[in-house]
């Protein structure tokens, strides 16, 4: 199960984002698919603004996702943890016929995908064998 999020300030951050980006150094990954460097600083304004905003609405995504498991999460005890802050993050591009290979987050409960620029003819997101058709804007939060 994903949740997927229209930011509802996409059109403001795209273009410095992609600009930041393109001074950034990319590196082939397993599939063809070009990863950045793992960040840990924030490095624009737009970059804390998206995550300012990601994490304000992380417990909310995060209630959603875990509703009809028998997840701890879910234990009234456990309200007051339900706090997520983003401890790194990355960029990955995608050229025609590129993938990624199945991964996971360990030891993360929480994953996300923003989607910066998604032409048209973009591959879907897949996770678990199941497709998804993500479009420019969009945050993308599953379980890692």
């Amino acid at each position: 199960m994903i949740e997927t999020i229209d930011c509802p300030f996409a059109s403001e951050i795209k273009e410095n984002i992609l600009c930041w980006l393109d001074a950034q150094e990319f590196k082939s990954v397993l599939g063809e698919a070009y990863k950045t460097n793992d960040y840990t600083e924030i490095h624009i304004p737009e970059i804390k603004k998206l995550f300012d905003w990601i994490e304000s609405i992380s417990t909310d995504v995060a209630n959603k996702l875990a509703l009809f498991t028998n997840s701890l999460y879910n234990n009234e005890s456990r309200d007051n943890t339900k706090n997520f802050k983003i401890d790194a993050y990355w960029a990955l591009t995608y050229p025609v016929n590129s993938w990624i290979e199945p991964h996971n987050h360990f030891p993360h409960a929480l994953s996300f995908t923003y989607y910066i620029n998604a032409p048209q003819e973009s591959a879907p997101f897949i996770i678990n064998d199941q497709k998804y058709r993500i479009k420019e804007g969009q945050l993308v939060v599953f379980p890692s």
